[in-house]
């Protein structure tokens, strides 16, 4: 199914990174993604609905006291209906002062839609979101990216960033006009790996020790975000809980930043706070996404 155009750029900050740093004078940045689905499926294989269950039950306090163990926080990537569905975890998240985002309704699947159909989906999430929390949600995630419009709609509607981006490891301002930061996530950083090219906890944990080592040790100057994604089916099975563990353990002896992703916006806006695309000379085109 092909898309509208979404505009992209090919330049970004190209060789000259901007020169501050994180708090701290941290050089890195870390993004703890926590992915709130389970409950909300809606399409899972026979079998298959005790594994997201298995998240809900017990992954996600795994994950909660690794988090807590080393005295950091983390982004909740928020489906409406798993914390409906599951009230204590909606507590906790907001007891931790987890930022907490959007992640859709139903984990929905939002490609091709049109503005207003696309827009009435968005106001419902975060509408049960803030409901279920107390909280109204600070960003959008959605499982299968953007339409053209849906950065205006998420402005309109009151988010304070995005993070349907896998294309830089700084945020940034889209190319469309719309004055919403960018924050991109990552998918070579996501314990989804651990289905695929990554099935021992210990490959994992070496997977994201090296990806932090590279940032921080990159010859290129300047800032860097590393995105980790973490899903309560996955990374809170005991065979892989570990991995959580030490990779924090290095990223806080290597003085990594581990922040919310708002935080990390926030101090990157302290520094780039102009009209969109005034920072640098851009080069842009325009691709059909199938």
């Amino acid at each position: 199914m092909f898309q509208q155009p979404l505009a992209r750029d090919y330049v970004g900050y190209g060789a000259e990174a901007p020169a501050y740093l994180w708090p701290g004078n941290a050089r890195v940045a870390v993004s703890l993604v926590i992915n709130v689905e389970e409950g909300a499926e809606t399409h899972a294989a026979p079998g298959q609905e005790t594994t997201f269950d298995y998240g809900a039950r017990a992954g996600i306090w795994r994950i909660l006291r690794i988090l807590d163990g080393h005295g950091v926080r983390a982004t909740a990537f928020c489906c409406a209906v798993a914390l409906q569905r599951n009230p204590p975890v909606a507590a906790a998240l907001v007891q931790r002062g987890y930022e907490i985002a959007d992640h859709g309704y139903h984990w929905d699947t939002h490609a091709g839609l049109g503005v207003e159909e696309e827009r009435a989906l968005i106001v419902a999430s975060r509408n049960a979101i803030t409901e279920a929390t107390g909280v109204r949600p600070t960003s959008w995630y959605s499982k299968d990216g953007l339409n053209p419009d849906t950065r205006k709609t998420l402005l309109e509607e009151g988010f304070l960033y995005e993070s349907n981006s896998f294309n830089d490891d700084l945020p940034h301002w889209g190319m469309d006009g719309v004055h919403l930061p960018v924050l991109p996530y990552a998918g070579d950083t996501n314990d989804s790996s651990l289905m695929g090219p990554y099935p021992t906890g210990r490959a994992f944990a070496e997977h994201l020790v090296g990806s932090l080592d590279l940032h921080l040790d990159d010859p290129r100057p300047g800032p860097s975000v590393m995105s980790v994604g973490l899903h309560p089916r996955v990374i809170g099975r005991p065979a892989y809980a570990g991995a959580l563990d030490r990779f924090l353990n290095h990223a806080l002896e290597r003085g990594a930043w581990i922040a919310t992703r708002l935080e990390i916006v926030e101090w990157w806006l302290d520094r780039h706070a102009g009209p969109p695309h005034a920072e640098y000379p851009r080069q842009a085109d325009t691709c059909q996404y199938g």
